[in-house]
């Protein structure tokens, strides 16, 4: 079946938490800025041209949806006149319209178009890496300055589904995503129970996933992870969090899926965030890897997530 349209990309993750400043300050601390803030919602953003990437509203501790981009302003109507739900003002800073979807596992799915950008933010410690083979940096020395890693821009999410079947469907369906590794159960490679899942931007090449949607009884997130540019700001990042007491995750190593250096680390209220850079980037032609369920998140190097469990 055909998709009712392509988005081209994640735009934001949205919660609730009964804290915004306790949000905002462990937000800072792993790399992002504040956008705006109101008396009961909090906007935070990456070091790139989106408005913002997380949004924190009043309430108790709950993950409660994404925002996705729409290419077009057409994409939103097609979207609206296929499924019946309006296109809508964004009531939010950074303004734009929308259409608010749900899907089976009751998350608020925006696809959205037309949110304001803003200037990209300085990143810290852009250093040029010398190689093996390669030798380009020439008479500069390295001195990492501490701090936070400075995200550079939300790259995907990694959601729990009770019905991963009519979830994955949902996603390709509406949003029109194509799959970049799926892992099955037992011997049958047709019983697929998870799917690694990469926008359609045709020839253009666009990161190994942007959603995975995992079977778990129970809904809730797996993580949200925010590009860093390079290993150093996965270890600078580290440092700086470890220093203030968070609570680390897993990490650092690199999976076999998507390939990406990674460190995870969790909020104060539990939901799990991560640091990764230097992700696998697939396109329209690339083939879809099948994979055993145990392979899901294998690492290359690194901590396996049984031993980190």
């Amino acid at each position: 079946m055909e998709p009712i349209i392509k988005v081209i990309d994640i735009a934001y993750a949205r919660f609730t938490a009964p804290d915004l400043d306790r949000m905002e300050t462990f937000l800072t601390d792993f790399g992002l800025h504040r956008a705006a803030r109101t008396d009961t919602a909090l906007y935070m953003r990456a070091h790139g041209t989106d408005h913002h990437v997380h949004i924190t509203e009043l309430g108790e501790p709950e993950f409660v949806g994404l925002g996705f981009h729409a290419g077009s302003a057409e994409d939103l109507d097609t979207l609206s006149r296929e499924t019946g739900h309006p296109v809508l003002e964004i009531g939010e800073p950074g303004g734009g319209k929308m259409v608010r979807l749900q899907d089976p596992d009751g998350y608020v799915i925006d696809v959205v178009h037309g949110i304001e950008t803003v200037e990209p933010l300085p990143v810290r410690n852009e250093i040029v890496t010398n190689f093996g083979s390669e030798h380009p940096r020439k008479g500069d020395v390295v001195r990492l300055e501490p701090g936070p890693a400075p995200c550079l821009r939300l790259g995907h999410a990694v959601i729990h589904s009770s019905d991963f079947r009519a979830s994955d469907a949902f996603y390709k369906r509406h949003l029109g995503f194509l799959n970049s590794d799926v892992c099955y159960d037992g011997d049958d490679e047709d019983n697929v129970m998870l799917a690694f899942n990469r926008c359609d931007r045709g020839e253009e090449f666009v990161d190994h996933h942007t959603l995975l949607t995992a079977p778990v009884p129970e809904k809730g997130l797996g993580h949200i992870a925010f590009e860093v540019q390079d290993i150093n700001a996965i270890h600078v990042g580290a440092a700086h969090l470890e220093a203030k007491g968070y609570k680390h995750s897993w990490g650092v190593g690199r999976h076999i899926l998507g390939a990406q250096i990674f460190d995870y680390w969790f909020d104060p209220f539990g939901f799990r965030v991560e640091h990764w850079t230097d992700g696998d980037l697939l396109n329209n032609a690339s083939e879809m890897g099948v994979h055993p369920y145990s392979n899901r998140f294998a690492t290359q190097w690194g901590v396996t997530e049984d031993e980190r469990l």
